[in-house]
């Protein structure tokens, strides 16, 4: 069973999927304020810097984005000072694609993007596409051809994951309507004052409705009222089942208490934080997470404690560190440069064979992560995509 519980944990709301029992993935769900991903605003150009081309552009007075000008993005202007580039003083059209991280500023984009349960808009492309998880090829051409109506010189339409399980009607009228919302957007935003929030996103439980592809949720939890009623209501004009064609059902519970005895929360976020986890085999694998990258250090502990040695025992404990690590990037939001000290393999093909078994556990995570290499010291070099801060800095520890 999929599950998506809402709830409060050490005075913040939190949002946790489990599978089956185990918490996979949990964040802290910001309190609403006007500086939130997926928002477009009108800001101002505050300063260019030349030498990494890129410029800093102010969504308010006290809040300024870093947006890079090496691509060939085509703002949409507000005000300009000059026909021919991006200049001190303009106003353009930008949307917050990701926050602030540790000491990194903001980072916004002019190539804004609109996204539907089973399409999405964004600006400066062209045509028609179709998500590179749609493997089937009669599938693909079916959406490009359905989408081609639509495509336009300015504009990209993109065929989401979950079209897969859409009628041709569903995502028609979902493309017509971002179509339309996109086309708003350019008619009216250059008319808006400096500052203005042009698009604000949903909140982040129900972006998480949205955007779920790799399965829908059997069922949603919370103890907040508001909460509660906003999900009731989100379903009510876009309704999802589960795998057995059932509706997805919304749960409000009154006692405090409840949620986290049922689910054990407070003892999966203590998991989610903990330096050192023990392995069901008496092996232990060691988090810590710094500046610059996260070193994940592999330990035999009492793995082998009383059995022989061999490269066969040694192989069986760093597949099951590969597993718990892959989970606890997801879990944790783990992101950035990581690099794992696997207890160390001297037969080639059983090296080769972990690797490949840690590519297979990163291909369950709907954020890109990839196996980067091997170092000359035997350290596996790993990035995943940073979207959001991790759990632990969410929370502030």
């Amino acid at each position: 069973m999929n599950e998506l519980v809402i709830t409060n944990y050490n005075g913040k709301r939190i949002s946790a999927i489990y599978n089956e029992g185990r918490m996979t993935n949990v964040s802290v769900i910001p309190p609403k304020t006007d500086f939130e991903i997926g928002n477009i605003y009108v800001g101002r150009v505050d300063n260019i810097v030349k030498n990494i081309n890129a410029a800093f552009v102010n969504i308010s007075d006290t809040c300024s984005c870093y947006l890079d000008l090496n691509s060939d993005e085509k703002p949409l202007f507000v005000k300009r000072q000059s026909e021919k580039k991006v200049c001190i003083g303009d106003e353009i059209i930008v949307q917050l694609v990701k926050e602030s991280i540790k000491t990194k500023a903001p980072v916004v984009t002019t190539s804004f993007s609109l996204a539907g349960r089973f399409v999405s808009l964004v600006k400066n492309g062209s045509g028609a596409q179709v998500s590179k998880k749609i493997s089937n090829k009669q599938t693909r051409q079916h959406l490009k051809d359905l989408l081609a109506a639509f495509s336009a010189e300015d504009y990209c339409i993109i065929a989401r994951t979950n079209s897969v399980h859409a009628s041709d009607e569903q995502i028609t009228r979902e493309a017509t309507q971002l179509v339309e919302k996109y086309r708003n957007i350019c008619e009216h935003s250059v008319h808006a004052s400096k500052y203005s929030v042009i698009h604000k996103e949903l909140p982040a439980y129900l972006i998480q409705l949205r955007d779920t592809n790799s399965f829908l949720y059997d069922r949603i939890v919370t103890d907040i009222p508001e909460v509660y009623d906003e999900i009731d209501e989100y379903l009510k004009h876009f309704p999802t089942v589960n795998d057995l064609g059932e509706e997805t059902q919304v749960l409000f519970t009154d006692d405090p208490n409840r949620l986290n005895i049922l689910y054990k929360i407070d003892k999966n976020m203590d998991g989610a934080l903990r330096r050192i986890l023990n392995l069901k085999s008496g092996a232990s694998i060691i988090i810590d997470q710094t500046e610059a990258l996260t070193a994940i250090d592999v330990n035999t502990s009492k793995a082998i404690s009383g059995k022989r040695a061999t490269e066969q025992t040694f192989f069986e404990i760093n597949c099951e560190a590969a597993r718990e690590i892959a989970y606890q990037l997801k879990l944790r939001n783990i992101s950035g440069i990581i690099v794992i000290d696997f207890i160390n393999q001297h037969d080639e093909g059983l090296r080769t064979k972990l690797l490949e078994n840690l590519k297979n556990e990163f291909r369950n995570d709907s954020i890109q992560t990839e196996l980067v290499d091997i170092t000359k010291l035997g350290l596996v070099e790993v990035t995943r995509k940073k979207v959001h801060k991790c759990i632990a800095e969410q929370l502030k520890i």
